[in-house]
């Protein structure tokens, strides 16, 4: 290659603009493992493929995706020069996240249990809705409701998103995640999807296990990012 050509092809690898795959991370319930994944994630759009990566932190609580960067920082971790990592709990952050899109690969959006609205504003945004659920019965109670905000959202949402529903904090010593997957595939009367309520959610396959590398990993930088890996080439294989 020539230094013309090679100076042509720096000028438009510079000039090219991104248009980010946003994924949403969130349920309308707080603890369900949504900061975990979130932060799995944009570590595999960061880290495995190299693409510039942005994790918005949108919960208005307790914004616990900003807070793990934070202590990450201070116990000496090494952020990936490509990651970046913001607060953005506001009624804007459709628009927002909008303005990000050329500036990123992928954008993961951290979305708390404790606002609808923030909820409703990213998935209007999204290409992908990630819905981490454990296999109790009281998270799965919240799963209707999420997914009805999510419908509403989905109206306003001119890119055609996909959500799916994933099976996080698994136990395979205990019957609870067999029982859980039974019941999200073939939902009793009015605790399902669609007009009638009685449709089976968009279950992934990839299950993320109550693994204590998932449960320590708070505050640090995991390099592992196992289950998540598979969870994330499942969900956007073409």
């Amino acid at each position: 290659m020539n230094e013309n050509t090679r100076q042509k092809n720096l000028a438009e690898a510079t000039a090219s603009v991104w248009d980010a795959f946003v994924i949403v991370v969130g349920m309308l319930k707080g603890g369900t493992g949504k900061t975990t994944s979130a932060w799995f994630i944009a570590l595999y759009y960061a880290v495995v493929l190299g693409l510039p990566t942005l994790l918005l932190d949108a919960d208005a609580s307790s914004q616990s995706a900003y807070d793990w960067f934070k202590v990450a920082q201070a116990e000496g971790f090494e952020i990936p020069a490509n990651l970046v990592i913001e607060r953005y709990p506001f009624d804007d952050l459709a628009e927002y996240i909008r303005t990000k899109r050329a500036e990123f690969g992928a954008i993961v959006v951290d979305a708390g249990g404790g606002s609808a609205r923030l909820f409703h504003e990213a998935v209007t945004e999204a290409n992908l809705l990630l819905v981490p659920v454990a296999p109790t019965k009281i998270e799965r109670r919240k799963l209707v409701a999420t997914f009805e905000e999510a419908e509403r959202a989905a109206a306003r949402n001119e890119r055609g998103v996909t959500a799916h529903v994933v099976l996080v904090k698994a136990d395979d010593r205990t019957s609870l995640p067999r029982t859980a997957k039974d019941k999200l595939l073939d939902p009793p009367g009015g605790e399902g999807i669609g007009p009638d309520r009685n449709e089976p959610f968009p279950l992934a396959d990839t299950v993320i296990h109550s693994w204590v590398h998932y449960m320590e990993a708070f505050g640090e930088i995991p390099t592992e990012l196992s289950e998540y890996a598979e969870l994330v080439k499942e969900l956007t294989a073409a």
